[in-house]
């Protein structure tokens, strides 16, 4: 999940049943549900957890509706948990994501706004909906409040973005100015919206044009003069009618990508048959389904073939790092016009464009190239974050083409150079950025959750060190003395709570409980966010990191266990885990050490 700027608050997922309170068809092609239920409000759930209230605080809070199906009944949608929910695989394909229109506590209510497809399952629904009917959800898992160090705001979506920027206007204060556009199908879909803020309000409509087929957004949001000072961008809409604003917003306007927010809430899909009718609605997935798997042992050699195939992952990144779905969604479908636009000489991006052909991510008409579904996705954000070689850690990745000789060999691939990983990254700035960043990506839903933590919540003086030290020490400090010590200092300052983030990651044993031994002398308490192999046998995510870390820094990464020794060894006279909030991702468990 790319950063925002946006102050986040992450709540338990827990999941309500609510009846359906209120219909309210607001346009032509908008339908509004008031939806009520005992379960909103807090109280005890069937297996003993507390389940906190509902409440949504951010414009763009979404919940996860767990839609019935037409025909027949649901399977069991999935197992409470104390802070999360686990789902049942078979029922997240009636799951669809929708923004919370308005919320009112004191009537325990809140509406969603549904606009009307040609197909979709949510949709479909919503629109055959009548007062009393039920329905399951979940949400919102967290929201994100509204950046109010912005001196200038820019908004822009389809009908499907409509909901959140209409909230947003009517709970924007006085001293908000900016500008909204607003894409909707016909001009008897404008809704009247009331705000309080400075803003000019567009409307654009589509009229014959299908959603999603148009640029007039991305014209409409070119044609804005942006004035001097901090700008905050938030788009959301169809996902390659969308990916030029970013490039866009990111490239030309040169926005920090924490103020920038470009959302694919759905994709258009590429035909819409009598026969077979794919679902567009604002939560579908953009994420291709994976295909069904074959036991048939007649497949084991196609598998293997498709996983020994090298071509795809380098060219994948390549594409994404050139920018070349993007800039097709903005118009730029030649070869010629491609080279021109990457910087790349067209006899050398042609092979390239051959193989994202091949590869589905593009498909070509004559001589011009268009998205497919799939190459969509790579205009996506956290996409473009996680494969862009243009970042120095992304790059690092390619490290694994060395993994036989990094294997049999004592240290790290030799593509690399001589100085180990931490000397690297002492001697280039960009790339102890970027893993820096990447930290403070990961931390993003557990971060403010930390202060939550006995050992941190009783201190009054705070030291931090490890990766996004700076970033962790300003959300969690609430007034307290915060130290910012480094980890190779001799001493640290005397302080009640140490946290390390990405501390021992490449560090030799003896150099770790140095580390160690060295914060909890100083202190009688530590937190050790630490990213570990304990799921790389059955998470092929953590174990391509793990081997990743491998040949990067030459150093297997360690299991929690092993951490656990390093800390006893330091001098730690207990250890234990301990989960925030989902407990998702390489932070969501911390190693809690007393002295």
């Amino acid at each position: 999940m790319p950063r925002s700027s946006r102050p986040l608050r992450i709540f338990p997922i827990v999941m309500r049943r609510v009846r359906v309170a209120g219909i309210d068809d607001l346009t032509p092609n908008m339908r509004r549900l008031t939806l009520t239920g005992d379960e909103l409000a807090e109280g005890v759930m069937g297996d003993g957890y507390r389940r906190p209230a509902f409440r949504s605080d951010g414009f763009d809070d979404h919940v996860k509706l767990v839609v019935p199906p037409a025909e027949g009944e649901l399977p069991r949608v999935g197992t409470q948990e104390e802070t999360r929910f686990a789902w049942n695989p078979e029922v997240l394909g009636n799951t669809r994501d929708y923004t919370v229109r308005s919320w009112d506590p004191e009537k325990n209510t809140f509406a969603i706004d549904v606009a009307r497809h040609d197909a979709g399952l949510a949709a479909s629904w919503a629109f055959n909906a009548q007062v009393g009917d039920a329905i399951q959800f979940a949400g919102p898992k967290s929201c994100a409040l509204v950046n109010t160090d912005a001196d200038w705001h820019l908004l822009a979506g389809d009908e499907t973005a409509l909901p959140a920027i209409a909230r947003w206007l009517e709970e924007a204060p006085e001293t908000a100015r900016g500008h909204v556009v607003i894409e909707i199908p016909t001009a008897e879909d404008r809704q009247r919206l009331h705000t309080r803020a400075g803003v000019t309000i567009e409307w654009l409509v589509r009229a014959e044009a299908p959603a999603g087929a148009t640029t007039q957004l991305f014209d409409a949001v070119r044609r804005i003069e942006v004035p001097e000072g901090r700008v905050y961008a938030w788009t959301a809409g169809e996902a390659m009618a969308i990916a030029p604003i970013r490039r866009y917003l990111r490239g030309e306007l040169g926005l920090p990508k924490e103020d920038v927010e470009v959302v694919g809430y759905w994709r258009r899909p590429k035909a819409v048959t009598a026969a077979k009718e794919t679902a567009r609605d604002n939560a579908e997935s953009l994420v291709p389904a994976p295909a069904e798997e074959s036991t048939e042992t007649s497949d084991l050699p196609t598998r293997i073939h498709e996983m020994t195939e090298l071509a795809p992952p380098v060219l994948t990144r390549a594409a994404v790092t050139l920018g070349i779905n993007p800039a097709v969604s903005s118009g730029v479908t030649t070869v010629e016009g491609l080279a021109a636009e990457t910087g790349v000489p067209a006899g050398r991006l042609a092979p390239l464009l051959d193989g994202m052909t091949a590869l589905g991510l593009l498909e070509r008409e004559r001589d011009h190239f268009g998205n497919t579904p799939l190459g969509a996705v790579l205009c996506d954000d956290s996409v473009q974050d996680e494969l862009c070689l243009d970042n120095p850690a992304n790059r690092e990745t390619l490290a694994l083409v060395d993994l036989v000789d990094v294997l049999r060999a004592d240290g790290h691939a030799e593509r690399l150079g001589e100085l180990c990983w931490r000397e690297r990254r002492v001697a280039d700035p960009d790339l102890d950025a970027a893993h820096q960043d990447r930290a403070a990506e990961q931390l993003a839903y557990v971060l403010d959750l930390l202060p939550d933590v006995p050992a941190v919540r009783d201190a009054t003086t705070l030291a931090v060190s490890g990766d996004a030290a700076p970033h962790v020490a300003g959300r969690i400090a609430r007034g307290r003395t915060v130290h910012l010590p480094g980890t190779d200092v001799a001493a640290w300052p005397d302080h009640d709570c140490a946290i390390l983030v990405a501390a021992l990651e490449g560090r030799t044993d003896e150099e770790c409980r140095t580390l160690l031994r060295t914060a909890l002398a100083a202190g009688r308490a530590l937190v050790l966010f630490e990213r570990t192999s304990d799921k790389a046998a059955v998470d092929d995510h953590a174990a391509e990191h793990a081997l990743t870390s491998l040949a990067v820094t030459g150093a297997p990464l360690r299991s929690s266990g092993q951490v656990a020794a390093l800390l006893r060894a330091a001098g730690a006279a207990t250890v234990e885990r301990t989960v925030l909030g989902w407990g998702f991702g390489p932070f969501g468990t911390v190693t809690v050490a007393h002295a």
